[in-house]
């Protein structure tokens, strides 16, 4: 007669591992934790004010003069706020890291039978959804005002698709070592090596250089485009806001890079029109 099979008996199940929710509070309790939770919350509070110093830094020259550039801050103030707390967490454990564990030492080993945070299922999961719900925010609205940027600067258009509106400004943009030059194809080709904007009114700018390569920054306007020996990129922008901004180049162009910068003045229509014509500049279109 064979044998009978006995099954084998289960192994029972661990009973000295605690539930996740219990070692995540006992992880709370840590002395170390307690201090580097409070000290992000010090830091962060501490680091709120940088949002709106941001933005008061970049207004000083007068930003925002358009709809782009208003985009622009905004996305970085959003961009700002929302890295706060990764950031004072960061330097949280960086300072009880230097002044908190400074000095420790002696023959008694630490105390390594505490469960690791990583064989912590609730802190694991809460970590990871809410990275990639953070991560997934910035792309998300990096990619929307990405999107708002590049249309309302005409920027992914193709050159058929530009604006040729009536009221429509085309400015030629040359950029050499180390000057700018601005032509008004429209105005009998006047040409200046200030750019002078009509305000409200749309501008395509038709950007080049001849030598080396530069970068068109407007930086008030929120414009900035390559300019590229031997080819024409183009953008574009609306001026809402009269005054006196800066052109600069944003490309390392040469000895005399910091030094390649102009002015743009916004003026109001009939200013701007009688700029160009006292200037030689009568309108052909």
């Amino acid at each position: 007669m064979a044998d009978t099979m006995i099954p084998a008996e289960e192994p029972e199940a661990p009973t000295n591992r605690p539930p996740a929710m219990h070692r995540l509070r006992e992880w709370l309790q840590r002395r170390y934790v307690r201090h580097v939770l409070i000290l992000t919350v010090v830091v962060g509070f501490a680091m709120l004010p940088l949002a709106w110093l941001m933005l008061a830094a970049m207004n000083q020259t007068g930003a925002p003069a358009s709809t782009v550039m208003q985009d622009i801050q905004q996305t970085i103030f959003v961009f700002t706020l929302v890295s706060i707390p990764i950031t004072a967490f960061v330097f949280a454990v960086l300072l009880y890291s230097l002044f908190g564990w400074k000095g420790k030492g002696g023959a008694t080993p630490p105390n390594n039978d505490n469960p690791a945070i990583r064989n912590n299922t609730v802190a694991v999961i809460t970590w990871t959804l809410s990275s990639s719900l953070l991560a997934a925010f910035l792309v998300v609205w990096g990619l929307i005002e990405l999107a708002d940027i590049t249309a309302d600067s005409y920027g992914t258009q193709s050159v058929t698709g530009q604006p040729r509106a009536d009221n429509a400004l085309i400015v030629n943009v040359t950029g050499q070592q180390w000057v700018w030059t601005f032509e008004y194809p429209q105005y009998d080709k006047f040409a200046s090596d200030i750019l002078y904007l009509p305000k409200d009114r749309p501008v395509l700018f038709n950007v080049t250089s001849v030598d080396v390569i530069h970068n068109f920054w407007a930086v008030e306007l929120g414009v900035k485009i390559d300019a590229n020996p031997g080819a024409i990129t183009q953008t574009g922008v609306t001026p809402n806001k009269e005054g006196v901004f800066n052109v600069r180049c944003a490309e390392l162009c040469g000895l005399h890079h910091a030094y390649m910068e102009t002015e743009i003045r916004v003026l109001p229509s009939e200013t701007f029109d009688t700029v160009m014509r006292e200037s030689g500049g009568g309108r052909t279109s």
